[in-house]
């Protein structure tokens, strides 16, 4: 009679030590002999291990199948003395558990053998060997067990690192052929195209197989293939080159221009380059077509320049001929007023025109014409100028000239009476970023009650209304003569002033 008391098949652990290194093993005994099974229980706890024992195998699979049990290793022995033996036993529970199994059976028969190695791999024991033979079939049966599963792991990192490889290879190939730039990489040794993508095949018309018998400097047009094997060096050497414009030859002797960026990287330890490739040839036709429009744009404004300096010229003349033939003096005064207002903006669009300039004019020469224009009225006043070379606009160049014709002829008719003679400081200059003109006389000076607002020369009226337009201030300084202080905001030329 079988002693379940002695050793229960009830499911427990007996003992088990939860010190971090020294865990016992539980064992999961399998064996229809009572007192074979103790015996091989006090022996197995003897060596350090816990023991579950059954004496079936449904017992064996119900534990096994119980998730609130941990079994490290199977011993099964093969005659359970029921319908099914050990051998179907294991086959059952290794379906769908991965435990090492050993079998503990008294057969030696070949075939029994034989049949115990298609379903385990972790060992068979023969009874009566001995707890020595038998630890050191456990242990083994752990080790293997240990090193199965670490070669497991390593197959599903290395399934994992592949289908990731695969992702990212279809990633990869997907971006490199859907693509709207040419894309070639390269053996970064010697500049042999490896691979090449469908936008740069429809571009250049070579076939895929071409491209592979080219260097990238056989793609380059035929007077560029020097300076095509010169950037690769310098690719080599700089890992990375940009270029905004860099003529290709298509497979029709066509001449494509293209900006080209290369870099070299890192492909499992080797150098590869890959060279972007955009196609810029309508780009360069409309930059052409632009740069064409401008040239003709320029072309008519320089016409218009010289028109209109004829134009004034012409204007002016008619003038002097009509205060040449007029018997009045007030007339003529008039007419020698506008003939210098007129003469000063005809001095502007000479020097425009002479400079090739459309938006901008130095002060120093256009002041010096206009100065010099209306120091011709009179021969008794010496003028000591004072000019700043600074740039501004044709439009407040404009301004600055009228302002020196009224101011200067204004000098010329009121500073100095009965030809008294006399002395002129002009200065320009910049300070703090605004203009400042200072127009001095050592004439007789402006009267005492002196009011800008209440005086009737046309003359400052004209004055004080483009110092205005110029966003400036006027000051007049009283002393002996006259100082005139104008300053206004500089701004710097552009096509828009």
């Amino acid at each position: 009679m079988k002693n379940n008391n002695l050793i229960p098949d009830t499911i427990h652990r007996e003992n088990i030590e939860s010190n971090q290194d020294n865990v016992k093993k539980v064992i999961l005994l399998v064996e229809d002999e009572a007192i074979v099974a103790m015996t091989e229980s006090i022996e197995l706890k003897n060596y350090g291990y816990n023991v579950i024992h059954v004496m079936n195998g449904q017992k064996a699979i119900d534990v096994v199948n119980n998730t609130s049990n941990v079994i490290d290793l199977i011993l099964m022995d093969i005659n359970l003395g029921s319908k099914l033996d050990g051998t179907e036993i294991a086959k059952i529970i290794l379906k769908d558990h991965d435990i090492p199994l050993l079998f503990l059976s008294s057969h030696t028969e070949r075939e029994i053998v034989d049949k115990t190695e298609d379903i385990t791999f972790y060992g068979y024991v023969v009874k009566d060997s001995g707890i020595i033979v038998l630890d050191a079939s456990i242990k083994m049966a752990f080790r293997l067990h240990e090193a199965y599963q670490d070669l497991k792991n390593q197959k599903i990192n290395i399934e994992n690192q592949k289908l990731n490889l695969q992702i990212f290879e279809k990633r990869y190939r997907r971006l490199f052929e859907a693509a709207k730039d040419g894309i070639i990489i390269l053996n970064a040794e010697s500049g042999m195209i490896v691979d090449v993508n469908p936008f740069l095949i429809n571009m250049l018309g070579y076939s895929k197989e071409q491209f592979l018998t080219k260097h990238i400097w056989d793609i380059s047009t035929r007077d560029n293939t020097e300076y095509s094997k010169q950037m690769f060096k310098e690719l080599q050497e700089k890992e990375y080159v940009r270029y905004e414009d860099l003529p290709l030859e298509s497979s029709g002797g066509m001449e494509k221009h293209v900006e080209f960026v290369s870099n070299v990287y890192l492909v499992d330890g080797e150098k590869v380059i890959q060279c972007n490739i955009r196609d810029i040839s309508n780009r360069i036709k409309q930059e052409q077509l632009i740069h064409e429009e401008l040239e003709k744009q320029e072309a008519l404004l320089k016409e218009i320049q010289h028109r209109t300096k004829n134009s004034f010229n012409m204007i002016t003349s008619l003038i002097h001929i009509r205060s040449g033939i007029t018997h009045s003096e007030e007339a003529k005064t008039v007419l020698e007023d506008l003939t210098l207002r007129v003469k000063s903006i005809s001095d502007l669009y000479s020097l425009l025109y002479d400079t090739n300039s459309f938006y901008e004019a130095r002060v120093i020469p256009y002041c010096n014409k206009v100065i010099d224009s209306v120091l011709n009225l009179s021969k008794y006043i010496e003028v000591n100028k004072n000019i700043q070379d600074i740039t501004v606009s044709s439009s407040d160049a404009a301004i600055i000239g009228m302002i020196l014709v009224e101011l200067i002829s204004n000098i010329i008719k009121y500073a100095f009476p009965d030809s008294l003679t006399g002395m002129v400081n002009i200065e320009l200059k910049l300070k703090d970023s605004n203009v400042v003109l200072i127009v001095e006389d050592d004439g007789i000076g402006l009267p005492k009650d002196f009011d800008i607002n209440k005086i009737e020369s046309i003359g400052l009226h004209l004055v004080d209304l483009m110092v205005s337009q110029l966003d400036g201030k006027i000051q007049f300084v009283p002393g002996k003569g006259t100082k005139i202080i104008i300053e206004f905001p500089f701004s710097a030329p552009s096509p828009r002033s």
